[in-house]
């Protein structure tokens, strides 16, 4: 009989920069995708995965802030 080893996938979290809670970034964080506090209800910008690191959205006045807002919010759905 053999058995299978199953490696789960961490669940990564990072530190909120208002509240100091632990916010969970998902198991695949990419650089540019938006998060939210639980606690606060701030939303961040992930801006590095390796390691993982938020900062506050800034957003240039060219940038379209509507399109990553709509893949902000379909992460919820």
């Amino acid at each position: 009989m053999t058995s299978q080893i199953r490696i789960k996938p961490k669940k990564l979290f990072v530190e909120c920069l208002l509240c100091s809670k632990d916010i969970y970034v998902g198991n695949n964080p990419h650089a540019g995708k938006f998060i939210t506090c639980k606690n606060c209800e701030m939303i961040f910008e992930i801006i590095n995965i390796d390691p993982v690191l938020i900062d506050w959205p800034f957003y240039d006045d060219e940038e379209d802030f509507d399109d990553d807002m709509d893949d902000y919010y379909n992460d919820w759905s």
